[in-house]
Order: structure tokens, then sequence, then C-alpha cells
């Protein structure tokens, strides 16, 4: 088993505060974003939430093909037979 020293220690104490504040920092710049965020969707669910269908059937056509392709690829590559049919799960 590997053994430390007394410096490495503390070191490593000093790099794990040092994450922890910078987690703070970032999970509280995140919860004034979501608030703002909060208040604007209000509005801006009634702008986006209307798409018309042509719109969503070309965006699921293009995804498919997408999709097909990949496991044409993956197929042809020798890929893992699980991952083939995940994929052709998302087809569905």
């Amino acid at each position: 088993m590997a053994q430390f020293s007394e410096s490495d220690i503390l070191a490593a104490k000093r790099r794990v505060q040092e994450m922890q504040s910078r987690a703070a920092k970032f999970t509280e710049q995140e919860k004034n974003e979501n608030k703002g965020n909060q208040k604007n969707e209000k509005t801006d669910k009634k702008e986006t939430s209307f798409m018309p269908p042509e719109e969503k059937e070309e965006e699921q056509d293009k995804s498919f093909f997408i999709i097909l392709a990949l496991i044409l690829l993956l197929s042809k590559e020798g890929a893992d037979n699980t991952l083939i049919l995940a994929l052709l799960y998302l087809l569905l």
C-alpha cells in the first residue's frame, strides 16, 4: 500500500477545499440563473410551445436518417450488437 507523507495529505485536503469552493460558486451562480430563467419561462412558453407539425416531422425525419446511417456504419464496422439494438430502439 502506498505511503503518503503529511505534506501530501495536507495538499490533498487543500485541493479538496478549493474544489468545494469552486463547486459552491458554480451552484450559487446556477441557482441565480434559474431564478431569472423561471421568470422568463412564463413569457417564453407561449412563444416556444407552438411548433408547426411540418417542422416537427422534418426534425424527426432528420434524426431518423442520422440514426439509421449510424446503425449502418456501426454494423459494417462490427460494433457491439447491444449498441445497435439500442439505436434501433431510438427509431421506434
